[in-house]
């Protein structure tokens, strides 16, 4: 058999199915002073969402506020791929 090799590091345990979007949302959070970026919306599902975005600070455990254009609410960044200047975040909702 043919082994194909997943760009993913992990086991895909993610449950909810995954739609790609695409558009802005507006991520804000205290690190200790409130911070505000807007991020570009790659992917959304029912449990979460992936944005690439350049902040740094945007670590795992981190919980923000999010709003776009549909909704908005509390998210955790689950984890952050870099790639050159490039960053993208997985979030879950809280």
């Amino acid at each position: 058999g043919e082994v194909t090799m997943s760009a993913s590091p992990a086991p895909d345990r993610r449950i909810a199915p995954r739609s790609p979007s695409s558009g802005r949302v507006e991520i804000s959070f205290a690190d200790p002073h409130p911070v505000s970026l807007e991020a570009d919306l790659l992917e959304t599902s029912s449990t979460g969402f992936r944005a690439a975005h350049t902040c740094k600070n945007l670590a795992p455990g981190l919980e923000v506020h999010f709003r776009r254009s549909n909704c908005a609410g509390q998210a955790r960044v689950i984890w952050t791929h870099v790639l050159e200047d490039r960053r993208v975040s997985g979030f879950i909702l809280l």
